[in-house]
């Protein structure tokens, strides 16, 4: 009883924090890959890296307000599909999702001037969504 109770818990955390996460393209040809990017969020990763020196590289400036965006990459047929995330042109994920697999993960966004992320699979663009994100 008290495992049926902690699951149905967790699925119910689980759907309120995918909630906000908006399909980004509604344009995308069936059986691809499903796309979803969420909102520009602010976050405070100075800790992150004072912990970890080596991912400083990865997130430039300050780091008390910085804005992240999720995204998540689904393919729900058969078979295996490249994609790649990339922020402002720069690569930032690339990798191949199977049938009932998905990547979820968060990119760091430039603060307070415009930032494009674009992700595909081999030449076709999937999403392509430009962020004004301010923290």
């Amino acid at each position: 009883m008290v495992g049926r109770r902690s699951l149905t818990l967790v699925l119910t955390a689980a759907a309120a924090l995918a909630a906000p996460i908006a399909t980004a393209s509604g344009e995308q040809p069936p059986g691809v890959l499903e796309v979803r990017l969420g909102e520009a969020t602010c976050h405070d990763l100075s800790p992150l890296t004072t912990a970890f020196p080596w991912l400083r590289p990865f997130f430039p400036g300050d780091l008390s307000a910085s804005p992240l965006v999720r995204y998540e990459i689904r393919r729900v047929v058969d078979g295996f599909a490249p994609f790649e995330v990339t922020v402002d042109g720069e690569r930032r994920a690339v990798g191949t999702v199977g049938r009932g697999g998905l990547v979820s993960a968060q990119a760091p966004l430039s603060n307070e001037k415009a930032t494009e992320v674009v992700v595909t699979s081999g030449e076709q663009v999937l999403v392509n969504r430009t962020y004004h994100a301010t923290c």
